[in-house]
């Protein structure tokens, strides 16, 4: 298997819903570790934004509307912006097991008309190829360059908060794509395990899909 895979993904990463909370401010980056911005402000288009649609491609700084809860795929929306993917540093060898640990950046931004709970991030994991998710999780010890702590237990349209997860890459990988691949629905516009949604540039050997036009949520 090219990258190590939790079949339990999409609930471990829901367990780790305790997330970086901070509002939509000026691009900042972690020091010394990555050329990406770990939170940026993010404006909310107006009227009803469309759904982007499985197999969009994305570069990073882009922002996707997906589902606000993986598990409500056809419910509320979120905007989801990746920031990049950068190689972690001080994540202990328990956690890497003997691989690599990378740094995925993310600012989510409420849709929601009135104050409801917090979009999470379930789905969204680190790639080496933009199509095959790599076990991403929050950091599994406090890390100056990817902190996560509580966000706001609710949001309204326009609130933002950024988070850092870690991606796990065996050894020898790089990963250098972030993907939505949430795997609970085969419904036509939500088959996102099928067909990710992928940010940056996945290896040469990617299969990724190309960018395709968003529809209406």
């Amino acid at each position: 298997m090219a990258t190590r895979v939790s079949g339990a993904l999409l609930a471990a990463i829901a367990l780790g819903s305790v997330l970086t909370a901070c509002s939509s401010s000026t691009p900042s980056s972690a020091p010394g570790t990555s050329s990406f911005p770990t939170s940026v402000a993010v404006s909310v288009p107006p009227g009803a934004p469309g759904r982007t649609a499985p197999g969009t491609s994305l570069r990073f700084g882009d922002s996707a509307v997906l589902p606000a809860d993986a598990f409500r795929p056809s419910g509320p929306t979120a905007m989801y912006t990746v920031t990049g993917i950068t190689p972690g540093e001080g994540v202990p060898d328990s956690a890497t097991q003997g691989g690599a640990a990378f740094f995925v950046y993310v600012t989510v931004t409420s849709l929601a008309a009135h104050r409801s709970a917090a979009p999470t991030v379930v789905g969204l994991a680190g790639s080496v190829d933009g199509r095959t998710p790599a076990l991403t999780l929050p950091p599994p010890v406090a890390l100056k360059a990817c902190g996560n702590p509580s966000p706001p237990e609710q949001m309204k349209r326009g609130d933002s908060y950024a988070t850092c997860l870690v991606a796990y890459a065996d050894a020898g990988q790089k990963l250098t794509s972030v993907i939505y691949w949430a795997e609970t629905s085969t419904a036509v516009g939500f088959d996102f395990k099928a067909s990710p949604v992928v940010w940056g540039t996945p290896n040469p050997t990617s299969s990724a899909a190309t960018t395709s036009t968003t529809a209406a949520g």
